[in-house]
């Protein structure tokens, strides 16, 4: 009887056995089939991800890889989509969040494929980050968008002693319509070819645009609405002006659009030139006299002003003018709301473009005289740089004899400027208190051996204009 207690005992326990062993058997086929379509799902996102970096939609490529990241955290494949993240970052002007993933990826404890070009793609992105010592200064050239593609190795070595890590690129300003001054029409694909073309050679490219010109950029025609209106002083009139207003939503809507294109390029930042000022008879179209006749309650009207009052034709000559009160009120709505518009443009491209610095230009015969810079350029210094505005840039023109040093004592350590076209430079920096925001303008070297050169703060950037130079 015992022993077939046992022997039942045995049964018992090997059928138990096998029905615990065959359970897990069951359950493994379906584990291995849940995987390996994990598995697909994360290589079928992870080329999705690739192929839109691959057509130089960076963008997407960007939005697409940080989605793989978080929906899948444990991917063996997180390496290989951090290391595509990261250039998807380098191509689209972003490279301190690039440098996060090359590092991830560099010290990623288990071996992958990516590490050893990670680790060098992060070092060089570090020397780059770095930026210059105290002691120095951004070195860097400006150049225009028609002598830029397919010429960069002859920019290069052109540029002389020259080491620049910064390069300008000016979308020249065309009047009604007309080509650039390499006599071929503008390409946005051009742009986009010489703008990667050269960030591969320099650490950061910045594009210069003047907002009144983008008009003529456009495909559509209907643009035309939006130009300006200016006084005509031969007929007395008012006339279609070649530039546009950017008093119209329309066509602040326009430029919105249109800058939001860069977003995929690999620009460091946008620099907004005001290199077609408004004047005194320019910007008087319906709608900016509308609203300044509402502000100031005030029937304004530009051409009986202009016309009853001739000695307002010599506003720019040297002698006694004599300006009627309305106008000076006008020159100081027309720079307050010119520089309202441009401020709300670059909030609003701060959002879309979030990668991008902005840099605006500045008028050394503003700062040297206000009324002046009020009338000729619509632009009160002071207030330009109180606004949100990254960088300032302004050209130093050459001097027609020998330049007079002096002390300014109010500036940052005592520095030492030129009495000539550098002094505006010198205030500007007296006023902001920081000195490397001040990039200045000049001169290629070699052009002019025989000037001294001006004297500036030493973290002043120093961009030298090769647009003129063969």
């Amino acid at each position: 009887m015992s022993v077939s207690i046992s022997y039942l005992r045995f049964i018992v326990i090997t059928l138990s056995s096998l029905l615990l062993l065959s359970g897990c058997f069951r359950a493994a086929g379906p584990d291995v089939g849940v995987r390996a379509l994990r598995d697909q799902a994360e290589k079928r996102s992870l080329d999705q991800a690739e192929h839109a970096f691959l057509r130089a939609d960076y963008a997407t490529a960007v939005v697409l890889l940080n989605r793989f990241l978080r929906t899948h955290p444990q991917s063996s494949l997180s390496p290989e989509a951090r290391w595509w993240l990261a250039r998807a970052y380098q191509k689209t002007g972003n490279p301190s969040s690039a440098l996060e993933h090359f590092r991830f990826v560099a010290k990623t404890r288990r071996w992958n494929m990516y590490q050893t070009d990670a680790r060098f793609r992060a070092t060089q992105l570090e020397e780059r980050l770095r930026g210059p010592a105290p002691s120095g200064s951004i070195r860097g050239i400006l150049t225009a968008l028609g002598s830029a593609p397919g010429n960069v190795d002859a920019l290069i070595s052109t540029s002389g002693e020259i080491e620049a890590s910064v390069i300008v690129l000016d979308v020249p300003c065309p009047v009604g319509g007309m080509p650039q001054d390499n006599g071929q029409p503008f390409s946005f694909d051009a742009m986009r070819s010489a703008v990667r073309d050269l960030s591969s050679r320099w650490t950061t490219v910045y594009l210069g645009v003047t907002l009144r010109c983008l008009g003529h950029f456009a495909r559509e025609r209907t643009l035309e609405k939006w130009k300006d209106w200016a006084y005509d002083p031969p007929s007395g009139t008012l006339r279609r002006s070649s530039y546009f207003s950017l008093q119209f939503s329309g066509y602040q809507a326009f430029l919105e659009d249109w800058l939001e294109q860069l977003r995929d390029l690999p620009l460091t930042g946008l620099v907004l030139r005001n290199a077609v000022p408004v004047g005194v008879y320019d910007g008087f179209n319906p709608l900016a006299l509308r609203l300044f006749a509402k502000e100031f309650g005030v029937a304004f009207d530009p051409v009986r002003m202009f016309n009853d009052d001739r000695t307002v034709l010599a506003a720019d000559s040297e002698s006694g003018v004599h300006l009627p009160a309305v106008f000076w009120k006008w020159a100081g709505w027309k720079a307050r709301e010119r520089l309202r518009i441009v401020q709300s443009l670059v909030q609003t491209l701060r959002v879309r473009l979030p990668h991008l610095e902005f840099g605006m230009t500045l008028q050394p015969e503003g700062i040297t005289d206000p009324i002046r810079g009020m009338i000729d350029f619509a632009e009160d210094w002071v207030d330009v740089g109180r606004g949100p505005f990254d960088r300032f840039l302004m050209t130093i023109k050459e001097p027609e004899s020998t330049l007079v040093r002096q002390t300014f004592q109010d500036s940052p350590a005592g520095v030492s400027a030129s009495s000539g076209d550098a002094a505006p430079v010198a205030k500007l920096v007296q006023y902001l208190g920081k000195p490397d925001k001040v990039w200045a303008i000049l001169p290629a070297r070699g052009t002019h051996a025989r000037t001294q050169s001006p004297i500036l703060p030493e973290t002043v950037g120093r961009i030298y204009d090769r647009r003129g130079v063969p």
